[in-house]
């Protein structure tokens, strides 16, 4: 059922603001988990207009033009959005696209990421989990609880500081009150999609 309230608080914010990606994408996955796929496309096009390396963005909308009957369009969102996951390390949109991609009976790009040895292992590296790569350990758990330490053990430092600076995009885009219980919800819902820790 779609969230009234949602879909007026983020056509507010976009319309006060045309250059929020991240007002445009949350506004269109509301359309999309309300059912309503064909009103979700445009936010998300022009999510994507904003930022072209929104790879979330590409799932939700591959998945709109499915629901919308645009079975063609979804295969080149895909395709496109596919790549860009992968120069990022955005393992979990790029696996959720390769679903996609199968589901349509399209092929899925060939990808050979590297392996953790037992040396690089030694050498402080592990094999994150957000990027499928291997590179350096956090010297120390991001903060603490059960996700400071699930961070700490399979996110690498670079990806973790690209979360620092998309984070701080998604306090400021989305207007969250940290102290506000659903505002912290809905940082923690961004912080695990794109960390892959769901």
């Amino acid at each position: 059922m779609l969230d009234e309230v949602k879909v007026r608080q983020f056509t507010e914010l976009t319309a006060t603001d045309p250059q929020n990606e991240l007002g445009f994408f949350s506004l269109g996955r509301v359309y999309l988990e309300g059912g309503s796929p064909q009103q979700a496309i445009a936010p998300l096009m022009r999510a994507l207009s904003i930022n072209p390396s929104l790879s979330r963005a590409y799932v939700l909308l591959a998945q709109s033009q499915i629901g919308a009957g645009d079975p063609e369009g979804a295969q080149a969102t895909l395709f496109k959005g596919y790549r860009v996951a992968q120069e990022q390390g955005d393992l979990m949109p790029r696996n959720q696209m390769a679903d996609l991609l199968k589901e349509l009976g399209a092929a899925v790009p060939e990808d050979t990421p590297q392996k953790l040895t037992p040396e690089l292992q030694a050498a402080g590296q592990i094999q994150c989990r957000r990027c499928n790569r291997v590179g350096p350990k956090m010297p120390k758990r991001p903060f603490s609880g059960p996700l400071g330490e699930q961070i700490h053990e399979s996110i690498c430092g670079p990806c973790f500081q690209l979360w620092i600076r998309q984070g701080t995009k998604v306090i400021n885009e989305l207007r969250l009150n940290l102290t506000d219980r659903s505002s912290q919800d809905v940082y923690d819902q961004h912080m695990k999609e794109f960390l892959n820790l769901n």
